[in-house]
Order: structure tokens, then C-alpha cells, then sequence
């Protein structure tokens, strides 16, 4: 289940231009976000791992990018792990996928979300993660080119959007993004009560399978993720050389 659900997140936020380089999965998206601009190694290592990161390292050095490299624990990557620290990449953002089987649940008392517009719920995303920053074009873009079914949603509270998150249902997974509250109404249930809606909106419509993907060290929303269920399935982390 690990490559299916890899694969799926991987479309549910598309770059702008991929190439599959024998296993090795290099997306381009002007730079916005680390997951949309790195090499995520889904084969398992063999020994021409010099050549493959050359390469790699050069489609990027075209586009004027920084190569960066996205590790599956899947995948048995210490091979190329100890490659790439051998070459100066710095490892950054230990995360982890965690999942939650959905079948047959029924999530009670959620508080009503309201279904926002893509335009709307982004300039509520920006204001809640950069106190008002316009919202990036990139983000724009990426958001316009996901092709799987997608609710934006927020939750208010005095006419003030004070959380939203989105919500992408591929086959019958749900994968959840962009989930952002508002710095001074945190630790009062509104992300829970956002990823609930999120849920059941997406076991409304035959989902099956809920996936999220958290930084290890963010132990709020883990505890969040495993209080709702979530378990963890895999981990990944990026190799970054900030020398290039």
C-alpha cells in the first residue's frame, strides 16, 4: 500500500513538469514547495546511483533550480542517502505518511465547514499562515492543475475564518493538504473538526483510505493525526546541497 498511496499524493499535488528517469521521479513547479521540486526515488537503489544523481542534478542546473532529493523509507535508500551526504546534501524535514482506514465510520457533532472557491479559500490560506501576504501565484497554479475530485473548505467563527484545509479524493484515498489555523485560535478542535468534515465528505463519496503527511518533528499535529486514528505507515525525508 505504501507505493500506491506515494504515487497518489504525488498527483494529488502535481508539478508542473515531471521526468521518470529509470524509477526516479523529477518534478519541477518554478520552485514552491520542496515536494513539487525534488527527485523522490521510488525504485529501490542499484548500483549506477553516481550516474542517476548526475543526471538528476543536471536537469535541475537547466532549469536554474536547486537539486534536491526526496527519500522513501520504502525503498531502502541508504545507499544513496550516504551517497548524497558524502557529497555535502544536508538532510531536512524528517516526516512521515500516516494513514487511517475509513470504511464504514461516521463522524458526529462536526461544526459545519463552509465550501469555499479556490480564489477565496486561498487568500484565507495566506492570511492565516503570513498574517495577510498576497496569495503566491505558484500555489495558485499548482492548485488549478490537481485533476482528482478537491473541497477547499474553512471553518469561521465570528464571521472569521480561523482554519481551512483541502481535501483531495483520488481511487478512493483522501489526501489532506494546507491544513492551517489561525495562530491565535489553536488547541480549540477547529483542525480536528476540519479533517472530520474533510472525512466524511470524502466517505460520503465511497473513500476508503485517508492519508497526511506531517513533519516528525511537529508533535502537535501528530498527536492531533494519531488522537483521529492516523497511524504511521512510512517516512521520507529531502537531501538539499545549499553549496549548488
Amino acid at each position: 500500500m505504501n507505493r500506491v498511496v506515494e504515487e497518489i499524493s504525488l498527483k494529488a499535488w502535481p508539478a508542473f513538469e515531471s521526468i521518470n528517469y529509470h524509477g526516479w521521479l523529477m518534478r519541477f513547479a518554478d520552485g514552491y514547495t520542496k515536494r513539487a521540486n525534488s527527485v523522490t526515488v521510488l525504485s529501490h537503489v542499484d548500483s549506477d546511483v553516481e550516474a542517476k544523481v548526475t543526471y538528476c542534478e543536471s536537469q535541475y542546473q537547466v532549469r536554474k533550480q536547486k537539486p534536491i532529493f526526496r527519500l522513501l523509507s520504502f525503498t531502502e535508500p541508504k545507499l544513496l542517502d550516504c551517497k548524497l551526504a558524502a557529497k555535502g546534501y544536508q538532510l531536512i524535514d524528517p516526516s512521515l505518511v500516516m494513514g487511517l482506514a475509513i470504511s464504514g465510520r461516521v463522524f458526529n457533532d462536526v461544526p459545519a465547514l463552509n465550501q469555499e472557491n479556490l480564489n477565496y479559500w486561498l487568500v484565507a490560506y495566506h492570511d492565516l499562515i503570513a498574517l495577510g501576504e498576497q496569495p503566491s501565484a505558484i500555489h495558485r497554479k499548482i492548485l488549478t492543475t490537481i485533476q482528482s475530485e478537491t473541497l477547499f473548505v474553512s471553518l469561521k467563527q465570528n464571521d472569521k475564518i480561523v482554519a481551512c484545509g483541502l481535501g483531495v479524493l483520488e481511487r478512493g484515498y483522501l489526501g489532506i493538504f494546507d491544513l492551517v489555523t489561525s495562530p491565535t485560535q489553536r488547541r480549540r478542535g477547529y483542525a480536528t473538526a476540519i479533517i472530520q468534515g474533510l472525512l466524511q465528505w470524502a466517505i460520503d463519496k465511497g473513500a476508503f483510505f485517508s492519508y497526511i503527511q506531517v513533519v516528525k518533528a511537529n508533535t502537535p499535529a501528530r498527536n492531533l493525526y494519531e488522537k483521529l486514528g492516523y497511524e504511521p505507515m512510512y517516512e521520507y525525508w529531502y537531501r538539499v546541497s545549499y553549496l549548488r
